[in-house]
């Protein structure tokens, strides 16, 4: 009994000890390779989940940019077969309700997709389309999820950037492209798909806006079907911040049609401008805009360079102030000082104004835009402190911005000043800036001499609005005390109330800048182009405690308009009258603005045409009369009595025959002319010529004229002219 118990246990022991050595052969040696067709048939992989590039918002919450996500739809026919004969039904049928499921949850045609299912060999996978958006996507998923037909492949595609108000802002924006970058080790993908900003902020914040990828551990099979496994890790995509701006979109829009409307008209090559609030130095606008970006793919404009930032000029008087400003600071100049401003002899050079003004005070000298008055102030200033005042103010320098592209302009180190540096730099020669640059400066003389660090982006949120980071106003520096500032911004507003210009005064609100007109350098010399110009004003509103600086500049306008004070300037005055129309706009309220600027419209209905016309006059309107040769007194008018309107406002008064017998007719002698930039001399004569008698507010060029052109002119017409330089 005890052998056979002995036998047994042997036995057992050989089995296991054979069973055991069996298993360790085949789990560690490996004999037959099965370790290699696991392998095989089981493939470990990794799926790279892309992020959501992040939105553009203005200040106002308005969306600018954002991204739509589009997948590649793709169907395994072969699976589509093996189902087809477990439910006993044929190929056709199968592709059929296959194609009518995804027609029916996206905007794809049953038929096209038909056609895709049934090209070439229909027993391999084929790409329905890879222009699936998401919302699309997770419907066709959904479909097939509850009808339980098998066969659907899906993958990430590609992203597209859908810029919502077409052109506006375009250069600003800029654009992005597609990209790969490569092998990637950590996930062993072959590419990685990537939309890279390669201009504008796209680029510029293009690290904020990309997100980080994610992955997510995938088993396929031999088929390349997913498996299901236990314990697959994955990362989450982190997708990109929402970048809030300081732009206010309105304010955007305002400017580029100002300019648009300017480009146009003064037949520039281009026009930028830059809209600054001193306080905060937060950018409300910047535009920039060439004579053909509307009519040009809003796409290919945002490829072009953004021209506040990066286009050079130079300033040429609208630098005045700012070189005058260490002359006052240090008491070198006294304000009531009388400093002669006759022709100036400097060396071999001959510096003049184009007019022989005698003394000047320095506010009289930035009135006038005396050349002479400011060099020769600028000598008592010295090399060495306007060299420090202009880099103080952050010329030769990228501003804080450091926006894609953006230039440091041009300003030499002193010590290749040569012989004439000192006077060209004090009025705008010899020196190359952007827009963005100037706008900067004037803001910090409008700050109290206070420069604020420039901002284009408020703060930095996440895909539900939640802040992320946020950016509050900081200052870089002192570049001058409050007490000069602000003798010099009444200065600037003697520009505009009495010096070159006054054409842009506005009755409702106080504004004061200073024009600025520059020959164009001409490109690898130091000489200049005599026929190509730079027009530039730099101003802000309202001149008591300014809350807007703006710059605005053309390149090479027509000769005509080649002064600031003829095209840069009212382009100006346009922007800040449609930001002030504004009926959010704070600076001045919108009823406050509209009793400030209406008049109530007099019942002209039946008065003779010389007492009409002289009632009209008395109040600043601007009018027409249309009517018949021997019409005598005012049958009809537009707009009615008693109705407000701006004084600006065109008028149109009806005349025709009175029903009293004894009335004049007032016998028309012709059409009203345009004189509108004429010197006085010629629109004098041209009066004349007609027969008509002006009378003239101011002198230099004419801006405005009551009797607008078209109208009627009568034997008792009386037009009157508003000029400046």
């Amino acid at each position: 009994m005890r052998s056979r118990y002995y036998i047994l246990v042997i036995t057992f022991g050989i089995v296991a000890l054979v069973w055991g050595a069996y298993l360790f052969s085949i789990q560690v040696l490996d004999p037959f390779n099965f370790a290699h067709m696991r392998r095989v048939r089981y493939t470990p992989n990794k799926d790279i989940v892309i992020p959501q590039r992040g939105s553009i918002y203005d200040s106002k919450g308005n969306l600018l940019v954002s991204s739509v996500l589009y997948y590649q739809l793709d169907i395994d026919r072969n699976a589509i077969n093996r189902w087809a004969e477990k439910k006993d039904i044929t190929q056709a049928e199968a592709f059929e309700k296959t194609a009518r499921l995804i027609a029916d949850n996206c905007s794809l045609q049953q038929e096209n997709v038909l056609k895709r299912l049934n090209s070439g060999t229909k027993t391999t996978s084929i790409q329905i389309s890879n222009k699936i958006s998401e919302a699309e996507l997770d419907k066709i998923v959904a479909a097939f999820t509850k009808t339980k037909m098998p066969g659907l492949i899906h993958n990430f595609a590609s992203m597209r950037r859908i810029y919502s108000k077409g052109v506006l802002a375009a250069r600003l924006l800029g654009s992005v492209r597609e990209e790969s970058d490569g092998y990637d080790r950590e996930t062993g993908s072959k590419s990685l798909y990537k939309l890279a900003g390669i201009n504008g902020l796209e680029a510029t914040y293009d690290k904020v806006l990309a997100g980080e990828y994610g992955w997510k551990e995938i088993v396929l099979d031999a088929n390349g079907n997913r498996m299901p496994y236990p314990d697959l890790h994955e990362k989450k995509p982190v997708d990109g911040k929402n970048v809030h701006l300081t732009i206010d979109g309105k304010v955007q829009e305002i400017v580029e049609n100002a300019l648009y409307e300017g480009v146009e008209k003064y037949g520039a090559l281009n026009g930028g401008a830059v809209v600054l609030n001193p306080k905060t130095g937060r950018v409300i606008a910047l535009a920039g805009v060439s004579s053909t970006d509307r009519n040009t793919d809003p796409g290919v404009v945002r490829t072009r360079s953004n021209i506040p930032a990066s286009f050079m000029f130079e300033p040429g008087s609208a630098l005045k102030p700012l070189g005058i400003l260490p002359a006052l600071e240090h008491k070198l100049v006294r304000p009531n000082e009388r400093i002669d401003c006759s022709t100036y002899q400097v060396g071999r050079r001959q510096i003049r104004d184009t007019h022989n003004y005698g003394p000047l005070t320095p506010r009289e000298i930035i009135a006038h835009s005396s050349n002479v008055g400011v060099a020769k102030l600028a000598e008592r200033t010295g090399k060495v402190r306007l060299y420090e005042e202009y880099i103080s103010l952050g010329f030769g320098q990228k501003s804080a911005l450091n926006l894609f592209g953006e230039s440091s302009g041009i300003f030499a180190k002193l010590e290749n000043w040569d012989g004439y540096s000192l006077h060209s730099l004090s009025f705008g020669q010899s020196i190359s800036v952007t827009a963005l640059q100037l706008a900067v400066a004037y803001g910090a003389m409008a700050n109290g001499g206070k420069m604020m660090k420039p901002q284009i982006v408020e703060s930095y949120r996440d895909q539900q609005g939640n802040v992320l980071e946020s950016f509050e106003p900081s200052v870089l520096r002192q570049v001058s005390t409050k007490a000069v500032c602000d003798t010099m911004l009444s200065y600037i507003r003697e520009v505009v109330d009495e010096g070159t210009a006054t054409h842009i005064r506005m009755d409702y609100i106080s504004v004061g800048g200073k024009t600025g007109t520059a020959e164009k350098n001409i490109q690898g010399s130091r000489g200049y182009a005599g026929n190509k110009y730079n027009a530039v004003f730099a101003g802000m509103f309202p001149m008591e405690d300014p809350q807007m600086v703006i710059v605005v500049f053309y390149d090479e306008p027509e000769h005509y308009y080649r002064f600031g004070s003829m095209s840069a300037a009212p382009t100006f005055k346009k922007i800040v009258e449609n930001i002030v129309f504004m009926p959010d706009c704070q600076i001045l309220p919108y009823n406050e603005r509209l009793l400030q600027t209406s008049l109530v419209m007099p019942d002209l209905v039946g008065m003779d045409i010389r007492h009409a016309q002289s009632n009209l006059n008395s109040f600043g309107f601007l009018y027409k009369l249309e009517g018949p040769d021997s019409a005598s007194v005012v049958i009809d008018q537009f707009p009615k009595a008693g109705i407000s309107v701006d004084k600006n406002h065109p008028i149109t008064l009806k005349i025709g025959k009175g029903n009293n017998p004894d009335d004049a007719p007032a016998i028309s002698k012709g059409q009203m002319p345009d004189l509108r930039g004429m010197t006085l001399r010629k629109a004098v004569n041209a009066a004349a010529r007609e027969g008509l008698e002006v009378r003239i507010n101011g002198s230099g060029i004419v801006r405005k004229q009551s009797l607008l052109p078209g109208s009627r002119i009568t034997k008792n017409s009386v037009c009157i002219l508003e000029a400046s330089l």
